[in-house]
């Protein structure tokens, strides 16, 4: 049944300066995030946002990886 359904597709992959790109990117918002101040003095509120910038940190780096991950299991399977 795939065989029918996926006769005639053609899979294309982006270039990898676009992977390079992305993955570039996303690095230099991680390090642009990791470099935030943890707190913030409004008026006489003492704003914390050492959570947000953990799990900022945590999805960029989610991203890198399954950029990363999708070119090694690609590479693998052409080998």
């Amino acid at each position: 049944m795939a065989t029918k359904v996926l006769s005639g597709v053609v899979t294309r992959y982006p270039n990898l300066d676009v992977f390079d790109e992305k993955i570039s990117h996303l690095t230099v918002v991680k390090k642009q995030i990791s470099e935030m101040k943890q707190s913030v003095d409004i008026g006489w509120l003492r704003v914390n946002s050492l959570p947000l910038i953990r799990e900022l940190e945590k999805t960029i780096e989610a991203w890198i990886v399954a950029h990363t991950s999708f070119l090694l299991n690609n590479t693998m399977r052409q080998i």
